[in-house]
């Protein structure tokens, strides 16, 4: 996977269907890995502090996206999800290696992984951002 490539698990496209997740109106929250460990295929996949990083300016369990937003697009035929256009950003996130981020679902329980992008882009001490595609952060058509 090249860097930036995002992955859907196939148990959120259940929870889904099942109701059980809620793009609109749940809370989400994005965490970082130093390890890719979520995959795409297989059992319920839920968030996990494991391999989490652990450097100044991130706190445990990640940052919350700001506002979530489901919208259809008839023109188009598709509908987006979307944070309202904003990325997340840690600010002064100490150095450190980063292989995964993760967006999980912080409301369900267990707490499932929506979608994760394999990163090969390090903190150098800096501040971090994650940036969303101009699509949002997921299309359906």
């Amino acid at each position: 996977m090249a860097e930036g490539d995002a992955s859907v698990p196939n148990n959120f496209k259940e929870q889904l269907f099942l109701k059980q997740i809620d793009c609109d109106s749940d809370t989400f929250k994005i965490a970082l890995y130093s390890t890719g460990q979520f995959v795409v295929d297989g059992a319920a996949v839920s968030y996990s502090s494991s391999n989490e990083l652990a450097v100044d300016n991130y706190d445990a369990g990640g940052a919350a996206i700001s506002s979530p937003v489901v919208t259809q697009d008839d023109t188009n035929d598709l509908a987006k999800w979307d944070d309202d256009g904003s990325d997340v950003t840690w600010s002064s996130l100490g150095a450190s290696t980063i292989r995964q981020a993760v967006l999980y679902d912080d409301t369900s329980t267990p707490k499932h992984v929506c979608v994760f992008w394999e990163i090969a882009t390090d903190s150098n001490g800096g501040d971090y951002t994650l940036s969303f595609s101009a699509s949002g952060i997921m299309t359906i058509s």
